[in-house]
């Protein structure tokens, strides 16, 4: 089976720093939306619209850690920009380097992705599932 992240010739990590970091943990759980209960899908235990914004400044390299804790696959995708894949369940990408802009997360799966932030304004960042993503996996990218 191929694997993307180990295939081709690897190069270094195009930055030698990480100006911001973010942590998401995927999950399920009970949300509150306009005061009725919902079973919904969260992030770092809330669902939109009470997530908070991940905010950056242009030119910072953002490292985001994505950690599925659902029994589910989540295709990740943040709007705006590529993403270079860092490492997945811990082991680094060690083949070409590897610019997404989508990845699946499957379920128990750890990705460290990272990007410049290059392209001012609001973006969404989110579950590609758009089912899920309408049940509270949606946040936002924002520049200060």
């Amino acid at each position: 089976m191929l694997d993307p992240l180990t295939y081709g010739s690897g190069a270094p990590v195009p930055w030698s720093r990480f100006d911001r970091a973010f942590t998401l943990v995927l999950d399920r759980g009970l949300d509150l939306h306009g005061l009725l209960p919902r079973y919904a899908h969260t992030v770092n235990g809330a669902a939109d619209p009470d997530i908070p914004p991940q905010v950056v400044r242009l030119g910072e390299v953002v490292r985001f850690t994505i950690v599925n804790r659902s029994q589910i696959v989540h295709p990740w995708h943040l709007h705006g920009h590529h993403v270079l894949v860092l490492a997945r369940d811990g082991k680094p990408a060690v083949g070409s380097p590897l610019w997404l802009d989508s990845f699946d997360v499957r379920p128990g799966e750890v990705w460290e992705v990272a990007f410049r932030a290059d392209n001012p304004g609001t973006w969404a960042n989110h579950c590609h599932n758009l089912g899920h993503a309408d049940a509270g996996m949606m946040m936002h990218l924002m520049y200060a």
